[in-house]
């Protein structure tokens, strides 16, 4: 009785969860597409990890370098170009996974151009204060970023049972090769 009830708890809480992971995927944002495809690029990205912990979401001046300065040459060649669009700031939190079982956390700030539908700098707003302070206020917030709670005790479990394992299976190896006393045909008993 317990374990049918177990077993129609463990496919119903699975139904369900997978129902919410579809669910959330469908609403995926732009913005959400476009960093999870940039973060791709990462080494060892959990794929669909992204969370947008803080975002703005607005027309914004663009200030972009077309041409370099040569520096072999004494006049100025740089070219300027400066145009506005509609650009999503965002302060974004994912998980990179080592090793199938650990889970670092990151955290990264990303400034996305919605109309040409590229990533930007934040050198690329020189003048626009709300953008700067979302950005001072994500360096001010101090997020950690690091090793999860779960993979920390599973990395904690391992070396237990390192420690514990190694030793028991010396002393079950050793035990069996102890010899049984001999017992010799010309000895009195």
């Amino acid at each position: 009785m317990k374990k049918g009830f177990l077993l129609m708890l463990l496919i119903s809480c699975f139904a369900f969860f997978t129902f919410l992971s579809s669910a959330s995927a469908a609403g995926e944002s732009d913005f959400t597409k476009a960093v999870n495809e940039k973060l791709k690029e990462i080494n060892y990205y959990a794929n669909g990890s992204a969370e947008i912990v803080n975002s703005i979401s607005k027309e914004a001046e663009i200030t972009k370098v077309v041409t370099p300065d040569d520096p072999e040459t004494k006049e100025n060649e740089e070219e300027i170009d400066t145009y506005k669009a509609n650009v999503v700031v965002g302060h974004v939190a994912y998980k990179l996974k080592r090793d199938s079982i650990f889970y670092i956390q990151k955290h990264e700030f990303f400034y996305y151009d919605v109309d040409n539908q590229e990533f930007l700098m934040l050198g690329n707003f020189p003048e626009d204060e709300e953008i700067n302070a979302l950005f001072k206020e994500y360096m001010d917030a101090g997020h950690k970023a690091g090793i999860s709670l779960t993979s920390n005790l599973l990395f904690t479990l391992f070396v237990l049972l390192a420690f514990l394992a190694v030793p028991m299976l010396i002393m079950m190896f050793h035990n069996k090769a102890i010899p049984v006393p001999m017992v010799r045909n010309n000895s009195v008993m």
